[in-house]
């Protein structure tokens, strides 16, 4: 091999360093992928190692999320992929970016089931279905146009993740460095005459309302812009949390669950929806969609998700910050209405409607949460309400599985925002049941010297589910199971950990917090 030599898997670390940005990745090493981090350690990208894929894959959500780019995964063949399978599910579901490059059976056994280590039959269609799209690469020359295309997805269309498959026997072969194939790329721009369409109906309207989602994460100023020209309260789904700040007076923040406010949301005479499914797991109504009693403008980047679940009086394709900017131009002055108070009266109904079992906890912490913090939650009756009770400053600050539910995601999530944004307090809240899932993640927490606080919700199983075996009458069976001793097993992983049983408590474990560093660890035991 000539000095102008790469192998293959280092060339892809190259490209991606030079050409891409790419600085961080999230990944188990392995002897089948072992050429990829000879690429890393040559090119200087930093590698965070979790203790399991499906920690890498929820880190490089998180980082994805805290930075706006797509988290990157370097795995292994067959179960360093199948491990990840539910992050990429969870990126895939909530449209964010993640560029997943994972080693696969030598080229001579792909596909002949001759039992090579970590064999999957056909290892790209396995991620197929949670993928923009999935490719097995034999050629190594196709790879530069294969990142390029998927970097066009994460920039230009509805960002999802991408999978890579590559035969360990050709990560190894010699090659040139690769040269980048600039294929450029831009996100739609809305027609002027559907802008015409939409404005007409705007400005003819008396109380309007917008519904935000993740599609507008990048368009916080124009949308408060848009909303105060309008006088018109904005509500938000997770995945839009921090796109106006919880504090401006228009901001209704993530009530939509109620079914007071979609009630009230049918009955208005136009509402704008900006990046948003408009989802069952943003909705909780037992899958109904929203029955829109007066117009609908709807404004999203994928043509296909326009007229999902509902018809639309006008459908925008487009950018959702040039979009929102473009209708904001063409706003007639008006007078304020009832805007920031039908926002008040929304955000006080679900405070209202929170259980007593969680409010005091929940004042709490509201009171200690830095500005600038950054949220992580895990699927645990203490993070749902959570969701609507906690403040957002600023956008890309909300870390949460709305798309797909999982659970174990909250301190992995945690620990890629904190690689991203090392001096922002990070708070991450999970359950007991959820904790478990990815407890292993704690030794990596502590190898980064995460300065992480984590509040453990513990009432000694799951508690949703038991509720839903109450509801439907059926005999409860595997919803009562233990930790143990939570404080005892972070503390065996280097965390300050100690258990609270009042609010009181919670609060002066909150400000010690502050006080001293690495990764803190507070147990609510609830009997």
């Amino acid at each position: 091999m000539t000095s102008e030599q790469l192998k293959v898997g280092e060339a892809i670390i190259d490209l991606l360093s030079r050409e891409y940005g790419v600085d961080v990745v999230f990944g188990i090493p392995g002897v089948h992928n072992i050429e990829l981090y000879r690429g890393l350690h040559r090119s200087g990208v930093k590698a965070i190692s979790p203790r399991h894929e499906q920690g890498a894959g929820f880190m490089a959500d998180g980082w994805s999320i805290v930075t706006g780019k797509p988290g990157i995964c370097v795995l292994i063949s067959g179960p360093g992929l199948t491990n990840a399978l539910t992050p990429i599910a969870q990126a895939y579901h909530d449209s964010r970016p993640m560029l997943v490059i994972a080693s696969t059976t030598p080229t001579d056994a792909l596909g002949k089931s001759f039992g090579p280590l970590h064999d999957l039959p056909d290892q790209a269609a396995v991620a197929r279905s949670v993928c923009a799209f999935s490719e097995t690469v034999t050629d190594p020359s196709v790879l530069p146009e294969l990142i390029e295309r998927a970097w066009n997805v994460f920039i230009s269309a509805r960002p999802r993740p991408v999978h890579i498959a590559i035969p360990m026997d050709v990560l190894a072969q010699p090659c040139a460095p690769f040269v980048r194939v600039h294929k450029p790329a831009a996100r739609p721009i809305a027609h002027n005459n559907d802008i015409a369409r939409a404005l007409d109906i705007i400005n003819a309207s008396s109380a309007p309302v917008i519904i935000a989602g993740g599609g507008s994460i990048d368009a916080s100023t124009q949308l408060v812009v848009l909303a105060e020209a309008l006088d018109a309260p904005v509500l938000l789904t997770g995945n839009a949390k921090g796109v106006m700040s919880s504090s401006h007076p228009l901001c209704a923040g993530n009530c939509l669950v109620f079914g007071r406010v979609q009630k009230d949301i049918e009955a208005a005479d136009v509402v704008i929806v900006v990046g948003t499914e408009l989802s069952d797991t943003d909705l909780y109504n037992d899958g109904r969609a929203l029955q829109f009693g007066g117009k609908v403008i709807r404004i999203d980047i994928d043509p296909d998700q326009i007229n999902r679940r509902t018809t639309p009086t006008v459908g925008i394709v487009g950018d959702a910050a040039h979009t929102v900017t473009s209708l904001s131009r063409g706003i007639v002055a008006r007078n304020a209405t009832t805007g920031a108070q039908r926002a008040q009266q929304w955000r006080d109904h679900a405070r209202n409607k929170t259980s007593n079992t969680f409010v005091p906890w929940l004042q709490v912490i509201e009171q200690w949460l830095p500005d600038n913090a950054i949220v992580a939650l895990d699927s645990t009756q203490l993070g749902y309400s959570a969701h609507w009770w906690l403040p957002a400053t600023r956008s890309r600050s909300w870390l949460a599985p709305y798309g797909f539910g999982t659970l174990g995601c909250a301190l992995p999530m945690a620990i890629g925002a904190a690689v991203a944004a090392p001096d922002r307090p990070i708070l991450a809240i999970a359950g007991d049941g959820g904790w478990l899932f990815t407890v292993a993640e704690m030794a990596a927490a502590k190898d980064l010297a995460s300065d992480i606080v984590m509040i453990l919700w513990d009432n000694s199983g799951y508690e949703q589910i038991r509720t839903s075996f109450d509801d439907v009458q059926a005999p409860r069976m595997g919803v009562d199971v233990s930790s143990h001793d939570p404080s005892a097993i972070a503390r065996g992983f280097g965390w300050n950990a100690v258990d609270v049983t009042t609010p009181e408590q919670l609060a002066t474990s909150l400000d010690a917090s502050l006080k001293s560093s690495g990764p803190h660890f507070i147990r609510i035991a609830i009997s």
